[in-house]
């Protein structure tokens, strides 16, 4: 009896055990599903991310490839620029026809990454900037031009099988109901703007084209400097510049006198004041006002206008220019020793007087290299406003000392303008109209080059936009001679840390100059914060080793220009030099997508 019943509870138990077997599958299967489904989607997720991932790689490389296009276009534009043609349309032109070798090359750098895009409708261009407090902002399309801006997007959406954009087939699809899915991805690539301060030499040697020992067969040569001559007069002439009090004109086309040809009327006297007299500069009218004043009046201290000389001040200032023409062995040289004519007044004031406190008139004057300098910076000025790119400009100029040019407010001179505290900033007009209304030795006749430098460095300090890059331009045509009073180099420095340029462990440059030092180490102080330094040498005296030197060591291009043999030479050069500058445009960046979902 008792082993039935133990065999009944035996049959009990294992049908209980049955039971909860059977229990578990049916609670197992769901789980498995599950657990399958999740790892199907685990496995779809990677490749969805390879996927995209890869995509990602080529819209980048092609968005980066598409603006390089559009640099590219730029850089051309100023190796052809011609100096008479309009810069500004130029540049845009040339903007707008990158376009479709952007979209080309955007396509052919995406398909040689295996990735597909239609270069009409996922190439799109547009322009980024920054507005007065400092935000960026980006507008696409054609209200958008010039552009500085290329975005690339890679689609995998179309629901049409076989395409070269199909969506993605997933592997696992069937566990979770899910065929195809759709995959986007983009890049962005954008020239960056740049802050630029442009540094010019002012020295007294830009205007030594210009005068008569610029006649010497090693030089431009006798012809080519008396056409100039010539030029400056009649340029001056046409100004139709008047003296500040007596509106009587300073260059009147018959001349003084007997100072009434380009060759001028020869005098044999050696007596300054008997010259005077003959050459009839003592007349005066029926109203008993003098006939023929001195041609440049001058400013005192303050910059004020001294009016139209008179007396004994315009008797002076007469026979200082006959006492030159009389006794300058460079003049005698040339054949106008004693010759009284427009030639050797211009010689006169551009060699002896060329301050503006001296002469106020001479920025009104093709008078060179400072001219050509001029144009250059002019062109520099379209070039960006043509470009558009959102880069700021400021000006540093530098002589004895040197400083920021902010204000033209110049007695006798119509054009005014004050930049205020927009030291630098995107008013090229205005800075040009500043420079075009300055002459050489404007202030002082020496070369403080490592003075504008410092200037240039401390205005980007502070008055650079975050964001922008840093730039300075150094122009010379001569040797720095300027430097603190009793500056040395740092007892740290070591040229071979810095000059080692093909890092054979030595320095490829080195100077006991103090001058030359002090320029060099304000530009490398320059570059230790982050900011590119390009140079330009003008011209047969300019220190060309120094300002190689200083452009590899601050990562800048060198651009020489060496004047030549004629003035329409120098000019083209500047133009050139300029123009390549303007155009080298930082090298594309790529930015953070903010539609971009990955």
């Amino acid at each position: 009896m008792k082993q039935v019943q133990s065999t009944k509870i035996e049959k009990r138990n294992m049908s209980g055990d049955h039971s909860r077997r059977g229990a578990f599958m049916v609670m197992a299967v769901p789980f498995l599903i599950a657990t399958m489904g999740f790892l199907a989607f685990g496995i779809d997720i990677a490749v969805i991310t390879m996927t995209k991932t890869r995509m990602r790689n080529a819209v980048e490389a092609a968005a980066l490839a598409a603006a390089q296009q559009i640099t590219d276009s730029v850089q051309t534009t100023a190796d052809n620029i011609q100096g008479s043609q309009n810069v500004g349309a130029a540049v845009q032109d040339a903007n707008s026809i990158a376009v479709e070798a952007a979209k080309a090359v955007a396509e052919k750098v995406a398909r040689l990454n295996g990735v597909y895009i239609d270069p009409e409708t996922d190439v799109k261009f547009g322009k980024r900037y920054q507005d007065s407090s400092g935000t960026f902002h980006m507008e696409w399309g054609e209200a958008a031009k010039p552009y500085n801006v290329v975005k690339v997007i890679a689609r995998k959406d179309n629901s049409t099988e076989g395409q070269p954009d199909s969506k993605l087939k997933l592997f696992f699809a069937g566990f979770m109901n899910e065929k195809t899915a759709a995959v986007t991805t983009s890049a962005i690539a954008f020239i960056e703007a740049r802050d630029i301060v442009i540094v010019l030499d002012y020295s007294g040697s830009m205007s030594y084209d210009s005068e008569f020992s610029a006649m010497s067969s090693n030089r431009l040569g006798k012809i080519p400097v008396e056409e100039n001559l010539d030029d400056i007069w009649n340029t001056l002439v046409a100004s139709g510049a008047t003296y500040s009090d007596t509106g009587k004109l300073k260059f009147p086309a018959g001349g003084y006198g007997l100072i009434n040809s380009v060759e001028g009327t020869y005098n044999s006297s050696y007596d300054n004041e008997t010259i005077f007299y003959a050459l009839g500069l003592d007349e005066v009218d029926s109203s008993g006002n003098l006939k023929y004043p001195f041609p440049q009046e001058g400013k005192d201290y303050y910059g004020n206008l001294n009016g139209q000389p008179t007396g004994y001040t315009n008797k002076s200032l007469w026979k200082n220019y006959i006492n030159w023409v009389r006794t300058n062995s460079t003049v005698n040289n040339y054949g106008y020793r004693k010759k009284y004519g427009y030639r050797t007044l211009m010689g006169y004031l551009i060699g002896q007087r060329k301050k503006n406190n001296q002469s106020e008139d001479l920025w009104r004057a093709p008078i060179y290299p400072f001219h050509a300098m001029k144009g250059g910076v002019t062109l520099f000025t379209e070039f960006l406003g043509g470009l558009q790119f959102g880069d700021y400009l400021g000006l540093v100029t530098y002589d004895d000392s040197s400083r920021v040019e902010s204000v033209l407010n110049d007695d006798g001179v119509s054009e005014t303008v004050n930049l205020g505290d927009e030291l630098i900033s995107n008013r090229y007009t205005d800075i040009d109209t500043i420079q075009r209304h300055k002459q050489a030795s404007h202030y002082a006749p020496y070369t403080g080059m490592g003075y504008g430098i410092r200037d240039a460095k401390e205005l980007l300090e502070s008055h650079g936009r975050a964001g922008a890059r840093p730039t300075i331009i150094v122009m010379t045509d001569g040797n720095a001679n300027r430097a603190p009073s009793g500056w040395s180099m740092p007892g740290t420095w070591n040229w071979d840390d810095v000059t080692d340029f093909d890092d054979d462990g030595n320095a490829d440059y080195t100077t006991n100059d103090t001058y030359k030092q002090y320029a060099f180490w304000q530009a490398v102080e320059a570059a230790n914060l982050g900011y590119t330094v390009h140079t330009m040498t003008l011209g047969a005296d300019a220190d060309r080793t120094l300002m190689q030197a200083i452009a590899k060591a601050c990562n800048g291009i060198y651009i020489d220009s060496p004047g030549g043999a004629t003035i329409a030479d120098m000019q083209s050069q500047l133009l050139t030099a300029f123009g390549k500058i303007a155009a080298n445009v930082p090298p594309a960046k790529l930015l953070a997508d903010p539609e971009s979902d990955f």
